[in-house]
C-alpha cells in the first residue's frame, strides 16, 4: 500500500490485487540486487577480461530460480527470507533481467546459453 492514499483507494482495495503489487515490487528489488552483484563481478574481472572484450557470468541461476516457486538471491548475506519472496507464478525473469543489464551495459551483446546458466557480455 503506497501513502498518502485517499478514500477512493481505499474502497476500491483489492488484498489479492496489493499482495501481486508487493511481490512484484520484491522481484524488481531482488533483480536489482542481483544487477549490482554481476557489475560488481565485472568491474573485478575486468583485467582479466578486457583481452578478450567478453565477460561470463555465471550467476544466470540466480534469476532462473524465479521460475521455481522461491526467489532466492544467492551470496546474500541475509539468512532470513522474506514471506514475500514466494512467488506462484512461473513468469519468466530472464528476458527483464536481460533489458536491465542492456541500459546498464550498452551497445554490448548479451548471450545466453541454451541452459540458461550463463550468460555472455560481449564488448569486441
Amino acid at each position: 500500500m503506497k501513502f498518502p492514499i485517499t478514500r477512493e483507494s481505499l474502497q476500491a482495495f483489492d488484498y489479492a490485487k496489493e499482495q501481486e503489487e508487493v511481490k512484484e515490487e520484491e522481484i524488481q528489488k531482488q533483480l536489482t540486487l542481483i544487477l549490482e552483484r554481476l557489475c560488481k563481478e565485472f568491474q573485478q574481472a575486468m583485467p582479466s577480461n578486457s583481452k578478450e572484450k567478453r565477460f561470463v557470468w555465471n550467476g544466470l541461476r540466480n534469476i532462473t530460480r524465479f521460475n521455481t516457486n522461491l526467489i532466492e538471491p544467492i551470496n546474500t548475506p541475509l539468512e532470513v527470507k522474506s514471506p514475500l519472496a514466494y512467488n506462484s507464478s512461473k513468469k519468466d525473469y530472464v528476458p527483464i533481467f536481460i533489458d536491465k543489464l542492456k541500459e546498464v551495459f550498452i551497445g554490448c551483446d548479451i548471450i545466453i546459453d541454451p541452459l540458461r546458466t550463463y550468460l555472455i557480455i560481449d564488448w569486441s
